[in-house]
């Protein structure tokens, strides 16, 4: 039983490990799970971090194991990783990701690390006088030279992302009608405009890939023991009492028909043929600041008003048409 809680103890590490080293790594090409379709420039490198990783950590976690003389640790480590796995499993489908992964290169990275784990605890970890390589001979010189130029040609590959585009498209497919059908009228209601709608799906369906259901019940309970305000809520609104998701959704969605009519206010000249842009741009600006943030909910706005209200006659201009916002 000790040795099983070390183990998942150990497996969680290792997700919150690789997490973490995936956050730093974009700029090298590593792939996040994101609701934005973008391009794979190093398919290699995700294939090492994601595969190799899990393998390098008990490596690394069974020499320090062997050098406190914690050896009993080390029996069957190999379990770390599946362990690992598991909990990435439930991670992601406690948050709502699973329609996003690809479930086929999933399978082949699970696959790879329970074999290598199992193959690497046999034949190396297992033994201990094995732990450390040996680089002395030629041979190994030789395969390592091998293994870094298959890395490089497969690190220039590319894949066509038509997949990935149409998971992306399944997931805010879901993740749009799911929210319209339990906040769709409210939302309607308040906005009485098909372009701020589609900038309020576009934030709750943000917000909800950030802070899924199971992150917001860790903030409630963290209000309930602090009582200080809090983003709490499906839409992350700042409050001071504790709210719904429904409650939520209302405030959230009044805070940007007010960020819109407070726009309006301060225009002296509406007929400029970008002021759709620029007035969105100030209503998403006014509900999270951020450059990033900013770009994300804009494009996610853009594809869901391309989808669900392609053919609205509605704008945020009052020149272009009588704004039902402002009679």
């Amino acid at each position: 039983m000790e040795i099983l809680l070390v183990h998942i103890i150990l497996g969680v590490g290792l997700f919150l490990l690789i997490n973490w080293i995936g956050k730093h790594s974009y700029s090298i090409g590593y792939m996040e799970i994101s609701i934005f379709v973008k391009k794979e420039e190093a398919p290699a490198l995700n294939f090492l971090i994601r595969v190799l990783t899990p393998i390098v950590y008990i490596i690394i976690v069974s020499t320090s194991l062997y050098y406190f003389g914690l050896d009993k640790f080390v029996w069957n480590i190999y379990l770390v990783n599946i362990y690992y796995i598991l909990f990435r499993l439930i991670f992601n489908l406690a948050t709502n990701r699973g329609l996003l992964l690809n479930w086929y290169r999933q399978f082949l990275y699970w696959i790879a690390i329970v074999v290598i784990s199992y193959f690497t605890y046999e034949k190396l970890i297992k033994v201990k006088a094995n732990i450390l390589p040996d680089f002395t001979t030629v041979a190994n010189e030789l395969w390592i030279i091998i293994l870094i130029f298959i890395f490089q040609v497969a690190n220039n590959l590319r894949f066509s992302q038509e997949a990935t585009q149409k998971r992306k498209d399944k997931y805010l497919k879901n993740r749009y009608h799911y929210f319209k059908k339990f906040y769709g009228q409210l939302i309607k209601d308040l906005t009485n405009n098909e372009i701020l709608e589609s900038i309020v799906y576009a934030i709750i369906i943000y917000e909800d890939f950030n802070r899924p259901k199971i992150a917001r019940q860790v903030e409630n309970m963290k209000f309930k023991v602090t009582k200080k305000p809090h983003t709490l809520g499906v839409m992350q609104v700042r409050s001071d009492k504790l709210i719904s998701d429904i409650e939520s959704v209302k405030l959230g969605t009044e805070i940007i028909v007010n960020a819109y009519k407070n726009y309006l206010k301060n225009q002296s000249e509406n007929s400029s043929d970008y002021f759709d842009w620029y007035a969105k741009n100030y209503i998403i600006s006014d509900y999270n600041v951020g450059a990033s943030y900013n770009e994300e909910v804009n494009e996610l706005a853009d594809i869901i008003k391309n989808t669900f209200y392609k053919d609205t006659n509605d704008t945020l201009n009052p020149n272009s048409k009588d704004s039902k916002l402002t009679k």
